[in-house]
């Protein structure tokens, strides 16, 4: 009896930190919507239990992948709230016109809930670091990765 409680006891403690890991992996595959609103404006739609640094990161992959940035801001344009163009979601609308960073303020946080914040591209898109797998929908087949 000894023997079998050592067993399994030892089946435990080996596979818990793979299951951590695998539980963790599957945590990161995220996939957020986003929307153009306009040339420098675009909307990440939450999705997938995706939470802040999800929201920047997704923000960077747009500016770099589909807007073609290289360099400069993002700004959140309008707070974490209902979306323009999903009905019903919640999502951010972050912009990379230089006017509005002139105007925004930088910030350590990566709070979504205030308009004005303001990362560089290059750390937006360094979140993304933390979120290998994580991908944007920009359209009902179209897929952009980091």
């Amino acid at each position: 009896m000894l023997k079998r409680t050592f067993v399994v006891a030892l089946a435990v403690v080996v596979t818990t930190p793979s299951l951590a890991l695998a539980v963790d992996s599957i945590r990161q595959r995220y996939t957020l919507p986003a929307a153009a609103i306009d040339s420098n404006s675009f909307e990440i739609i939450e999705a997938d239990g995706a939470g802040n640094a999800q929201l920047w990161c997704g923000a960077g992959i747009y500016a770099r992948k589909v807007l073609g940035e290289r360099g400069g801001d993002i700004t959140v344009e309008v707070a974490r709230g209902p979306s323009q163009t999903r009905p019903g979601r919640k999502a951010v609308r972050f912009t990379t016109d230089p006017a509005a960073a002139a105007a925004g303020t930088s910030s350590l946080s990566l709070g979504v809930r205030r308009e004005g914040v303001v990362f560089t591209m290059t750390h937006a898109y360094a979140l993304c670091r933390q979120f290998p797998h994580l991908k944007l929908r920009t359209a009902p087949n179209t897929l952009v990765r980091k």
